[in-house]
């Protein structure tokens, strides 16, 4: 469910502005409630911090309140999952907080809001990934000039999959060409004659590639989830839900830090090491379902609403499964007042 509320501008917050509202007020609710406690914390108050609180003040007061409410409700297990946010060795150990840049994301860090005490050796760094009512993992794109496999995998597309593919971009380009402000629901038999034939070469050219390199589970759920360990915190207002699940990869998050241990425990899980099965969901023309050994599923959904052409095709990409010992916790985000 979208944000219910108009803005202060009046009119309706879009994605981008009400996932950097999380973002803002997790970072804020943990600064707030850590200072509180006497933890010698500050905020990196930079161009994107700013950005994200810009997002939070447009918000109707109502829907600050809830996305504070949310932060609020993972405090307690993350400060128990994870003793660096309260525990200092000495005055010169501070916690600072910061947004992540967008740049970071492109660089395969799906981190949103980064703790770290860089004063301590070894240096101790925690990541959140924030969600506002979707575990969408990538929007990845695919088109002509789109190398999936390099980008992805670091293992380049094949010329056989670009020319498979050529002639429905080409037949998406004719279509703009006639009429420039045409849109996506207005191409006839766009499903049979460009979701299925490009999801059908997506899908032989990435077998190809798995079959030629034995690397491509475990790179393809990096480029996925990214390379750094991290919680995800995902608001569901459909639920009144906050969920918290632990990517502890390598083992890295959960560790003791400044003599204090976890109080609880979030195993460590393992990427895939080979793909089990790979095809299209039933009776669908637009989502893909690949099932991975170690627990992994991922759905690739192409998808284009109702928006102007282009000259690309956009994936929601989900996990849908995940190993059955990754730490999950589900968390009531009720309004009391209501």
């Amino acid at each position: 469910m979208a944000n219910k509320y108009l803005t202060k501008l009046g009119r309706k917050a879009d994605s981008t502005e009400n996932g950097r509202a999380f973002e803002y007020a997790i970072a804020n609710s943990y600064y707030t409630f850590l200072k509180n406690k006497g933890i010698n914390v500050i905020v990196i108050k930079d161009d994107a911090y700013q950005q994200t609180k810009s997002c939070f003040e447009i918000q109707h007061e109502k829907a600050q309140e809830s996305f504070v409410r949310a932060a609020i409700n993972t405090i307690e297990t993350l400060t128990i999952l994870e003793p660096g946010l309260v525990s200092e060795k000495d005055k010169d150990d501070i916690l600072k907080i910061r947004i992540a840049k967008d740049a970071e994301g492109i660089a395969g860090d799906v981190r949103d809001i980064i703790f770290s005490r860089d004063n301590i050796r070894p240096k101790w760094e925690l990541g959140f990934s924030a969600k506002n009512n979707h575990e969408a993992v990538k929007h990845s794109r695919l088109s002509m000039s789109i190398d999936f496999g390099n980008i992805w995998l670091n293992h380049p597309c094949s010329q056989s999959y670009f020319n498979e593919i050529q002639p429905i971009f080409n037949l998406l380009n004719n279509y703009k060409q006639n009429n420039p402000s045409i849109r996506w629901n207005q191409i006839p038999n766009k499903f049979s004659e460009i979701y299925v034939p490009v999801l059908k070469a997506f899908k032989k050219e990435l077998i190809r590639l798995n079959a030629e390199h034995n690397d491509v589970p475990q790179a393809l759920l990096s480029y996925l989830i990214g390379k750094y360990p991290f919680y995800k915190i995902i608001k569901d207002d459909d639920c009144n839900l906050v969920v918290v699940k632990a990517f502890n990869l390598m083992g890295k998050l959960n560790k003791p830090i400044n003599g204090l241990k976890p109080k609880a425990k979030a195993e460590k899980i393992k990427l895939p090491s080979r793909i089990i099965e790979f095809d299209f969901k039933r009776n669908s023309e637009t989502t893909l379902l690949m099932i991975l050994d170690e627990g992994w599923q991922i759905s690739f959904r192409i998808h284009s609403a109702d928006g102007a052409l282009t000259n690309s095709l956009k994936f929601d990409i989900q996990l849908i499964g995940n190993p059955p010992i990754l730490f999950t916790q589900h968390l009531f985000n009720i309004d009391e007042n209501n």
